[in-house]
């Protein structure tokens, strides 16, 4: 079944929220403040220059109460609150989320790609995320899409927790 990525709808707010911090916890990535942060989807979905993106198996979302939410992602305009890495004309995405047995599917892929698009059509020169150490795959994931690795850009949103994250950027 091929895969349907667009703008979220409020009424997906609870859900996208619910599902990004069961990702995040899932996998040990987010303490419990940064949790908080993650179930608001509200906030980034209100949020000036920022686009919360969905995907859906096609056709799944005419019943949207019923359809599973396989996946979310923030693209984060240049002047988007939700910037943490970007600058200047840069744009960034944060925050994706596979549901569990969505993963394998592509709909990571997709939705990166959606990201890409975005950031192309806005005419930035660059699109830039940051990610954890561990998240494997998702690297795997970046390079193949044409991200590269930028040690100089690496940061830690705490730096007395000794989280450090990892800088990838696509030239557009």
């Amino acid at each position: 079944m091929d895969l349907v990525v667009r703008e979220a709808r409020e009424t997906e707010l609870d859900r996208i929220g619910a599902l990004t911090a069961e990702v995040y916890d899932g996998d040990g990535l987010a303490g419990p403040e940064y949790l908080e942060v993650l179930r608001d989807a509200r906030t980034r979905w209100e949020s000036p220059a920022t686009t919360l993106l969905v995907a859906f198996d096609d056709g799944a979302e005419e019943d949207e109460e019923d359809s599973d939410l396989l996946g979310t992602v923030v693209y984060a305009a240049p002047d988007s609150p939700w910037q943490d890495l970007a600058s200047g004309d840069e744009a960034e995405f944060r925050m994706l989320a596979t549901a569990a047995p969505a993963r394998g599917r592509g709909v990571g892929e997709s939705l990166v790609r959606a990201c890409i698009d975005l950031a192309k059509r806005a005419g930035s020169p660059r699109l830039v995320l940051s990610t954890g150490p561990e998240m494997l795959p998702a690297h795997r994931l970046y390079e193949r899409l044409g991200f590269t690795r930028v040690p100089g850009r690496d940061w830690s949103p705490r730096p007395e927790s000794g989280v450090q994250l990892l800088a990838y950027v696509l030239d557009l």
